[in-house]
């Protein structure tokens, strides 16, 4: 049924916001990184026709290696060197949300803990409070716990799970998805 639930609410959707946490940071070995940007990588087939933006708490700009489009990427704790396009594209980022308010939007946290709780976390679960039409998805293996008031609303939903392990089942959703088509 959650499966169900959560295609359902990617169809629906007209815009969508991303939140990379800790859980895709790399921890210096080229395979967990490669992995990381495999995972990110299945959500563009999920975001196509959809106005979507990706903000990470990360520091490590392995986000901008996905197939996600950079000019939708904000990484304000992103490297010292990039500073000036880390705040030209947080600026993008605060114009692009508050052009949401009214419309079907889909909040996606992967991997968003407490290292920076008021950077994704709890801005995701005040504008989930604050629009109507949106839902939120969090996605943590040790802190998916969502605020009563949220998953009384039916509009959140908590999912206990690694996000690169959960991103890597999102990928056979729209496997079986496409066969499904194809019968």
């Amino acid at each position: 049924m959650l499966e169900a639930d959560i295609a359902k609410h990617f169809r629906e959707a007209e815009m969508v916001l991303i939140g990379v946490g800790e859980e895709l940071r790399p921890d210096g070995t080229s395979e967990r990184s490669d992995r990381i940007i495999r995972a990110l990588n299945t959500l563009p087939p999920f975001l196509r026709g959809k106005t979507y933006f990706v903000v990470s708490q990360n520091s490590d700009d392995l986000v901008f290696r996905s197939n996600l489009l950079p000019f939708f990427i904000a990484e304000p704790y992103g490297p010292k060197e990039n500073s000036a396009c880390s705040e030209e594209q947080w600026n993008t980022y605060l114009r692009w949300i508050s052009g949401t308010l009214g419309h079907r939007l889909l909040l996606l946290e992967l991997g968003v803990g407490f290292a920076s709780p008021e950077l994704i976390r709890w801005p995701f679960e005040k504008i989930t409070q604050i629009n109507m039409k949106s839902n939120l998805i969090r996605v943590h293996a040790s802190f998916p716990q969502l605020p009563k008031e949220l998953v009384e609303t039916g509009r959140a939903y908590s999912i206990q799970c690694n996000s690169i392990e959960w991103l890597e089942e999102l990928k056979q959703w729209d496997e079986k998805a496409d066969q499904k088509e194809d019968a």
